[in-house]
C-alpha cells in the first residue's frame, strides 16, 4: 500500500510544482498580453476551436462565426460584436486596435481616447473623432461595404479617396466603380454621391445609442429603396 502512495503522490507532486512555477503558460502567449477577452460565443471558433466567453484572444488569432454564429469581444474599454458568417483578425497598431475583416460584419463600440479601426476590401472605417463612438461594417461582396455611423462620426478611406460619414446615416459603398457617361454631368465632372471610383448612397438612418454589447445585427443587402448621397 505504501508502495502504491508513493507512485501516486509523485506525479500528483510533479503536477502541482508545475503549476506553480509556469502558472500562466495555458492562458498567455510568450512575450505578448492578450489583445482582447471573449464576451459572448454561439457558433463561433478561435483559430480552429470552439469559442466560448473568457477565451483570450491574441494578436493575429482568426476568430470566425459561422451561419446564425455570433460573438463578442472586450478590447479594453471597447468592444466589438461580429455577426454571422463573419472572419476577422485583431492586430496592434500603434495603439490602436487594428480589426481585419476578410468576411461578414462587425459592429463595434470604441470608447473615449481608445483608437480603433476596420479594414476589409482594402476600406479603413474609423472614429473620427477620441469620443465614444459606435458603428458597423458589412461586406456585402467583395466590392460592396454597407457602413453605419450610429454614434459619432466615421472617417472612411479607400486608397487616396476620403470622406467623412456623419452620425446618423446608413451608407452602401461601391468601390471601383468605372466611371460611365450617364453618370457625368453636363461638364463632365461626376454626380453627387459618386467621388472618383467611388459610390456613395444612403440607405437608411442609423440609430443612435445602441448598444454595442447587444447582439450584431447583419447588415442586408436586400432590394431596399436607395438614393444617392449628398457630396
Amino acid at each position: 500500500m505504501e508502495v502504491e502512495m508513493r507512485y501516486i503522490r509523485l506525479p500528483l507532486a510533479w503536477a502541482v510544482s508545475y503549476f506553480l512555477v509556469f502558472p500562466s503558460i495555458a492562458y498567455t502567449s510568450p512575450g505578448h498580453p492578450p489583445i482582447g477577452v471573449l464576451t459572448v460565443a454561439a457558433h463561433a471558433h478561435l483559430e480552429e476551436a470552439t469559442a466560448f466567453p473568457g477565451l483570450s484572444v491574441f494578436e493575429g488569432e482568426r476568430l470566425s462565426t459561422e451561419e446564425e454564429g455570433r460573438l463578442g469581444i472586450r478590447v479594453g474599454r471597447s468592444a466589438l460584436t461580429l455577426g454571422e458568417s463573419t472572419e476577422v483578425e485583431l492586430i496592434s497598431v500603434s495603439g490602436t486596435v487594428h480589426i481585419d475583416m476578410s468576411a461578414g460584419s462587425v459592429h463595434f463600440f470604441a470608447a473615449q481616447n481608445e483608437g480603433l479601426e476596420v479594414h476589409t476590401a482594402d476600406a479603413l472605417v474609423r472614429p473620427a473623432t477620441t469620443q465614444p463612438t459606435q458603428g458597423a461594417v458589412a461586406l456585402l461582396a467583395p466590392k460592396v461595404l454597407e457602413v453605419k455611423a450610429e454614434k459619432g462620426s466615421l472617417n472612411f478611406q479607400f486608397h487616396e479617396e476620403f470622406r467623412n460619414l456623419p452620425e446618423g446615416q446608413t451608407y452602401r459603398i461601391y468601390l471601383d466603380s468605372p466611371a460611365s457617361p450617364e453618370d457625368a454631368t453636363g461638364d463632365g465632372t461626376p454626380r453627387a454621391g459618386r467621388s472618383g471610383k467611388v459610390i456613395y448612397f444612403i440607405v437608411g438612418a442609423g440609430v443612435a445609442g445602441g448598444t454595442a454589447w447587444g447582439v450584431a445585427e447583419a447588415l442586408r443587402g436586400g432590394n431596399a429603396p436607395i438614393s444617392p448621397a449628398r457630396p
